[in-house]
């Protein structure tokens, strides 16, 4: 494990979680939680997918209406099927799709509108022999 791995775990469990607000669980929210497996397999993502290709995954974006930066999106390939999930800081997964498209409009997988914060995504390609992860964060202004 790298030491700049090890600092961004450490600097999240440790600093980001107790910090950040706005993120009230809400009930409705589908409840799945980080396994410490998965913790681990977030740790150690790569960067580069099984074409060797790097995605350009945004950090920020704004889902307010005025029609810039208004959703989360990753260009890709389009042939690929990529699993995308959106995560609270406590780990609650509140976003999920399986598509060739990774997207993501501020809602929730039920169409509720997420609080302004910062989130966690994990990028997992599909259907190869070598699969691709890739994982990061997401900050939404309102």
């Amino acid at each position: 494990m790298t030491f700049k791995k090890s600092f961004a775990l450490l600097y999240v469990c440790c600093f980001l979680f107790p910090v950040l607000s706005g993120q009230h669980q809400n009930q409705s929210i589908d409840t799945n939680r980080l396994s410490t497996e998965q913790l681990f397999l977030i740790e150690t993502l790569a960067s580069t997918d099984s074409v060797d290709n790097e995605l350009d995954v945004p950090n920020v974006f704004t889902p307010n209406g005025d029609k810039v930066n208004d959703y989360f999106e990753v260009t890709t390939d389009g042939t690929t099927v990529y699993e995308f999930s959106v995560f609270t800081r406590t780990g609650t997964r509140v976003f999920y799709s399986r598509s060739p498209r990774i997207f993501w409009d501020g809602k929730t997988s039920g169409g509720l509108d997420m609080k302004e914060g910062v989130y966690y995504y994990v990028i997992e390609e599909t259907g190869d022999s070598e699969p691709f992860d890739k994982a990061g964060f997401i900050h939404l202004y309102r």
